[in-house]
């Protein structure tokens, strides 16, 4: 699946930051630039980093994405081949170590599912041209944190989609908490109205939102597959 971009972003784009920020963590994700902030600011390190990447496929870069066009698409294609790469090296990465709700949002958008990842990022947007500042507070986490969470009884479960991994033990998550960050999880976020927004925005793209259950609300949780997909997950995690 092609990222998606509602405009042009680089060069002479529009460079709506929702757009900006969706190409600027392909870019990191790509491995093929030098890191660059993830912040929506369509400044001069990402028209060069947009305009360093084309020069792979490209006889003049331009330093212009435009929404389905072919620079979005090998940004799409490269991020998927390296995580297709990564699955068969061994050990996990260092890379991945450390507390994962402190990630960046780049790197936390890495840590998931590919098509899981693209759904994703067009929820943010959406958030974002509601004027919501989404965050995500976890993407990828370690099945020690979900073990301390369910020992906390702030989680019904053992191992979740979050908990997703590769052979190789690197994230391959199918889940994401996404709070306000202005709100968090306090009463400010239901009065403004963001759990319903997240709820809707999750149901348009075909997600399920946690927000939905009847047994344990969680109101920031929105993964891509049913509940019933969890123990195969788990199998193909290799933890089963």
């Amino acid at each position: 699946m092609t990222p998606f971009i509602r405009k042009p972003v680089g060069f002479g784009g529009v460079n709506e930051p929702p757009d900006v920020i969706t190409v600027q963590s392909y870019l990191c994700l790509s491995g093929a630039v030098a890191p660059i902030a993830v912040d929506g600011i369509a400044g001069p390190k990402t028209i060069e980093a947009i305009r360093t990447f084309q020069a792979r496929f490209m006889l003049a870069p331009d330093g212009r994405v435009d929404p389905g066009g072919r620079t979005i698409h090998e940004l799409g294609q490269t991020a998927r081949g390296r995580e297709k790469t990564s699955a068969q090296s061994t050990p996990r990465d260092p890379y991945w170590d450390g507390d994962s709700s402190k990630w960046s949002e780049a790197k936390k958008l890495e840590s998931l599912n590919s098509e899981f990842r693209d759904k994703i990022g067009a929820m943010l947007e959406e958030l974002r041209l509601q004027q919501f500042r989404p965050k995500i507070f976890y993407a990828w986490r370690s099945v020690e944190v979900q073990e301390e969470l369910f020992r906390k009884k702030r989680s019904k479960v053992r191992f979740s989609f979050h908990n997703a991994q590769k052979s190789d033990g690197s994230p391959h998550a199918y889940a994401v908490d996404v709070i306000d960050r202005r709100w968090a999880w306090g009463a400010g976020a239901r009065a403004h109205g963001y759990w319903d927004a997240l709820g809707d925005a999750a149901h348009y793209l075909g997600l399920y939102w946690g927000g939905d259950w009847v047994s344990f609300k969680d109101l920031a949780h929105v993964q891509f597959l049913q509940n019933s997909e969890l123990r195969r997950i788990k199998r193909d995690s290799g933890l089963a």
